[in-house]
């Protein structure tokens, strides 16, 4: 069992002796952003690309850097020695900082970081990975920013609550009509030997996961990349559909709603992608 600890503006402590300013802009207004990190064998994975999002996203809102990468790499090894996490996650959140409770924000503020690891050993993912999970759809009402990791995430609460409500693994949401990704991960297909997924624009999370299936597994299969939206129909109708995110890995959808994908079976594909993805990850976060 992992340590309770805690990190808040670099210090680390017991969870129960954490405090938060009552006057954080994140907690009054869901000013901030936040990453989640992957951990294997006690190592991060994908670290690096992981903190660019971070600043890419706080850059967008224009919270002012304080800290560098080196610094943030520091500190999630500093956790993960001090909580002695082995697998699970790492979350971080940055938010602009104490406030004054007015929603304009004076360009001198001082950002404030919070880290806490979350336990995770993936066992029970392994019979859905095997088999394959249901996804209810839900309407995409979300901001037009998705691109940016922010803390205002109601929409994705309540569609995730909807898939547990419904019995379902996950929620995808829908918007005009076009599939844009899952609450917690991005929906790709296989259809006509093709990989299609949704494009990395500002309607979705880029997330690191996806990534990497688009920009290097993709070819460890030998297949092309289309990034274009489509429809549940043009979904239900592949040979194969899976999810790609940090909490699931890769990890098929054998069902939409109440009807089933090609014929409910876990392609070949897939198959490949998932032991592709296993390997990269072994080989970054080997065991100690």
């Amino acid at each position: 069992m992992i340590k309770n600890v805690v990190l808040v503006n670099g210090e680390i402590m017991d969870r129960d002796n954490a405090t938060f300013a009552f006057g954080d802009r994140g907690q009054q207004f869901g000013d901030g952003v936040f990453e989640v990190v992957p951990v294997y064998n006690g190592r991060c994975f994908a670290l690096l690309p992981h903190i660019e999002a971070l600043f890419k996203s706080a850059m967008a809102i224009k919270i002012p850097g304080i800290y560098t990468v080196e610094e943030i790499v520091e500190l999630h090894e500093q956790l993960i020695n001090a909580s002695g996490l082995e697998n699970g996650e790492i979350y971080t959140q940055l938010t602009r900082g104490e406030g004054k409770g007015s929603l304009g924000f004076p360009e001198m503020m001082v950002p404030q970081l919070t880290m806490f690891v979350a336990e995770n050993d993936r066992v029970n993912l392994t019979e859905q990975q095997e088999k394959g999970v249901n996804v209810m759809t839900e309407i995409d009402e979300r901001w037009q920013r998705c691109d940016i990791n922010s803390l205002n995430r109601l929409p994705e609460v309540l569609a995730k609550q909807k898939a547990i409500v419904g019995k379902a693994f996950e929620t995808i949401f829908v918007r005009n009509e076009k599939i844009t990704e899952a609450v917690e991960g991005n929906l790709f297909l296989i259809k006509d030997d093709i990989i299609w997924t949704h494009p990395a624009n500002n309607l979705i999370h880029n997330r690191i996961a996806a990534r990497l299936v688009k920009e290097r597994l993709a070819s460890d299969v030998d297949m092309q990349v289309v990034e274009k939206a489509f429809t549940v129909d043009f979904a239900l109708g592949a040979e194969e559909a899976f999810l790609v995110g940090p909490h699931y890995e890769i990890i098929p959808v054998t069902k939409i709603g109440r009807k089933f994908v090609a014929d409910k079976q876990v392609g070949a594909v897939t198959k490949k992608l998932q032991g592709a993805f296993r390997n990269y990850i072994l080989k970054e976060c080997p065991k100690k």
